[in-house]
């Protein structure tokens, strides 16, 4: 048990640390002049937070960062989009056309976005929903794929974790069962729910109103959660590192990744193409993309002079 508070403190603090970012965030948005460089894979981010493929093109990958939004196409170097900086630190993208890119931070005017969605592919964003005063700053959220007006996200100052069945009109506040740090609900079955924590896995049946543990993963601290369109469920953990499944966590595989601690994941199941996001041993921040299933891996984008 005190294994587990301790993982949970470290989420926290991280958490803390990201909120101090986005409040002095409106005074810290000038990029040096000195930070140039000749190679298009080096972007000066400062940290990826997410990343999503577009359902009616899924050579993009959209990046979502601390300070831009960018998109990668077909594994090229990452090209900024939006039109005013923003810090996305929750994103979602939808599985099917028509729905909107949903994300929530921090403006550059400083304080907490709450909910924001755009609908031209992360150029310009528009708020939905505060939910709470101050607005709430999700770092972890997921879209229902299956029934995209469900919403699911857990603020990171632990106000609660939140739910819409109505694409934020209305929003329920939910228990949950740690320190939420990623979450992912069943592309086929809305009511079929998983968060990491800094205590493992938890699943719940019902739509996030109970949950139970997965023994298996129980004392791990959870970086990233998600699920392709198959209903293959993926993980990145501080000691498996990325692993998948495909009976709803019964089991689980490991796969290979460069030297990472992925902190993001997207994945095509379509086309078998693994997008994923971290930070390397010297603190760099990394985006790879593999279409082997793991076995190698090309750099998309670093903030890392190369």
């Amino acid at each position: 048990m005190s294994q587990g508070k301790n993982r949970i403190k470290k989420i926290v603090i991280v958490a803390s640390i990201a909120i101090a970012i986005g409040m002095s965030f409106a005074t810290n948005l000038q990029i040096p002049e000195s930070e140039t460089t000749q190679n298009p894979r080096t972007v000066f981010w400062r940290h990826v937070h997410g990343l999503g493929i577009d359902p009616s093109d899924r050579n993009i990958l959209y990046i979502a960062t601390h300070g831009d939004f960018y998109q990668s196409v077909n594994g090229s170097p990452p090209l900024k989009v939006d039109e005013q900086r923003a810090d996305y630190m929750a994103f979602d993208a939808p599985y099917s056309q028509g729905i909107p890119l949903y994300a929530s931070g921090h403006p550059a005017t400083g304080g907490n976005t709450g909910l924001i969605k755009s609908t031209d592919g992360g150029k310009t964003w528009q708020q939905v929903a505060t939910i709470l005063d101050p607005p709430v700053d999700f770092h972890a959220m997921d879209v229902s794929k299956s029934n995209p007006e469900i919403i699911i996200g857990f603020d990171s100052a632990e106000r609660g974790l939140f739910k819409t069945v109505d694409a934020g009109q209305n929003w329920q506040k939910l228990e949950f069962p740690d320190y939420v740090s990623a979450l992912a609900i069943s592309p086929t079955n809305p009511n079929l729910v998983f968060v990491g924590t800094g205590n493992g896995i938890y699943q719940s049946s019902d739509g996030a109103q109970t949950w139970t543990n997965l023994e298996q993963y129980e004392g791990l601290l959870v970086f990233a959660l998600t699920f392709d369109e198959n209903e293959i469920l993926y993980a990145s953990t501080d000691q498996f590192g990325l692993s998948k499944s495909v009976d709803l966590g019964k089991t689980w595989e490991k796969i290979n990744t460069p030297n990472l601690t992925i902190i993001c994941i997207a994945v095509d199941g379509q086309n078998r193409i693994l997008y994923v996001a971290g930070y390397v041993p010297d603190g760099f921040q990394e985006v790879y993309k593999s279409s082997d299933d793991g076995k190698s891996w090309d750099l998309i984008g670093t903030n890392k002079e190369l």
